[in-house]
């Protein structure tokens, strides 16, 4: 019988890869490195790989991994109708994100249903799933950075002076506070609404700009940085038994 004790879990998100070591049940170190990775001389019984980027550009990380990994059980995971006893909302659920299911399912596991999901990266996802096992569905918008991009990208009078001196009270003084505490407005408005119209459910927060929501907005919210790993733990040992 294959039995996983070391397992290493790849996260490929859209502007970063996460690499998550597991031993047993516990979470001994995340790495955003590639070369940081080779140096520690970890060799995992299986590697799980979760990407939101296309096919064509997964594949060449893929091929490199399983050629510096040989004696690694190779998972890639993806989004399905149903994994770990969750159901998914989608009547395609290829289209769903695979870091937005793999987040849904590990809620579910630790929180036991009702649970509102924040993914808050690149963009900003919101999942829910109740207490029947059920994915009901969700959001995603523009997360702080891309929003910020977009505006500088689509406003060619719009120009940043880093050297101008600004107050941190009061309506925002610089093109640069306009910018970022306008962003930042819009993204809490979004989410203390949709918060509002689910009061009953568990809120988590995750996600590279997960703790900075939590800490600037008005919803009492939990955060769990490692979700998407937890979750591709949970669907990649359930893949790996259903081939034994």
């Amino acid at each position: 019988m294959f039995v996983v004790d070391k397992l290493l879990i790849v996260d490929v998100g859209n502007t970063s890869i996460k690499y998550t070591a597991f031993e047993g049940d516990v979470i001994q170190w995340q790495l955003r490195d590639y070369e940081r990775l080779n140096k520690l001389h970890f060799f995992p019984d299986a590697i799980y790989f979760a990407s939101v980027r296309s096919q064509e550009a997964s594949l060449v990380l893929q091929q490199e991994m399983k050629k510096d990994y040989p004696d690694s059980k190779f998972i890639l995971l993806e989004s399905s109708a149903e994994a770990c006893g969750v159901v998914c909302a989608y009547d395609e659920p290829w289209c769903l994100g695979i870091d937005r299911w793999l987040t849904v399912v590990a809620s579910f596991h630790l929180y036991g249903g009702n649970v509102a999901i924040v993914d808050a990266g690149t963009a900003i996802k919101v999942d829910f799933v109740n207490q029947s096992a059920h994915h009901l569905g969700g959001y995603i918008v523009p997360g702080l950075v891309m929003m910020e991009n977009a505006l500088l990208s689509n406003t060619a009078r719009i120009r940043l002076d880093s050297s101008v001196e600004v107050k941190d009270e009061g309506l925002p003084n610089s093109t640069a506070r306009a910018i970022s505490e306008g962003c930042h407005e819009m993204i809490s408005g979004f989410l203390e609404r949709v918060h509002a119209n689910y009061p009953d459910f568990r809120w988590i927060m995750t996600g590279g700009d997960g703790q900075f929501l939590l800490d600037t907005l008005d919803i009492d919210a939990e955060y769990k940085p490692h979700l998407v790993a937890f979750g591709a733990r949970l669907v990649g040992n359930e893949f790996l038994k259903s081939e034994l």
